[in-house]
């Protein structure tokens, strides 16, 4: 009888044991899972803290700092002429420059009726473009037979594009238009740069062309501007068939 007892005592400590080992573990799984869930809290605090210090120790620049370097750079300045003058890095230039062309970029194909001559990509906001000729025939190209024209030209070329400033009743024409004053890169926009009598016009790149125009220039980068020119000619050629 003792021995039997003993034995169910034993079995009875043996499953209490049991039960209390499973508790135990039940309880340090939720333990571990607290503490999983604190420490990641932790991690994500303490990268918080350190984006916050780091942007704490470079503040970004103004607007006005950002204007300073557009104008320093549009009067002719190198980048790194530009980067003494404002009292910045010239990786800060370099920012500044490229943030200022991706938001002002402006690409025009410049058609003679329907078929291409010139490529312009303008950077307004620093004063620059680039052209690509499709043409040999200097009447037809945007620039005639400057290959490098300088932004005074530019702008000549959209003033020429655009009805004269003397014309009698232009401030009527202009607030038909919903503008309040003669601005050429304005009236182009709207009016295409459609002059009376002549069939050339610009035809305004749209972003997804951009892109493409871009990764044309990049593969083509170490090739003469005259082998750019045929590559960009074939992918305009689609791109106009697509706008029609």
């Amino acid at each position: 009888m003792e021995i039997e007892s003993e034995k169910k005592v034993k079995d009875i400590n043996k499953t209490q044991n049991e039960r209390e080992i499973e508790r135990l573990n039940r309880k340090l799984k939720r333990v571990m899972e607290e503490y999983a869930k604190c420490a990641k809290e932790r991690d994500e605090l303490r990268a918080a803290i350190n984006v916050a210090k780091r942007k704490k120790g470079r503040p970004g620049l103004s607007t006005e700092k950002k204007a300073q370097i557009c104008t320093l750079y549009q009067q002719g300045n190198s980048m790194r002429q530009t980067a003494q003058k404002a009292g910045v890095s010239l990786g800060t230039v370099s920012n500044v420059i490229d943030e200022a062309k991706k938001s002002s970029r402006i690409v025009y194909v410049y058609m003679d009726r329907k078929k291409p001559a010139t490529l312009l990509d303008i950077y307004p906001a620093i004063n620059r473009l680039e052209i690509w000729n499709f043409t040999d025939d200097l009447i037809s190209r945007a620039f005639g037979s400057r290959e490098k024209p300088s932004w005074q030209e530019y702008e000549q070329f959209l003033e020429d594009r655009c009805m004269p400033r003397t014309r009698y009743g232009i401030k009527k024409e202009l607030e038909h238009m919903g503008l309040d004053s003669y601005d050429p890169f304005q009236i182009v926009e709207i009016t295409k740069g459609r002059v009376y009598g002549d069939g050339q016009w610009l035809a305004r790149m749209d972003q997804k062309g951009i892109d493409q125009i871009d990764c044309i220039l990049k593969k083509t980068s170490k090739k003469t501007k005259e082998k750019q020119a045929k590559a960009l000619l074939e992918f305009i050629d689609l791109w106009k068939e697509e706008q029609e």
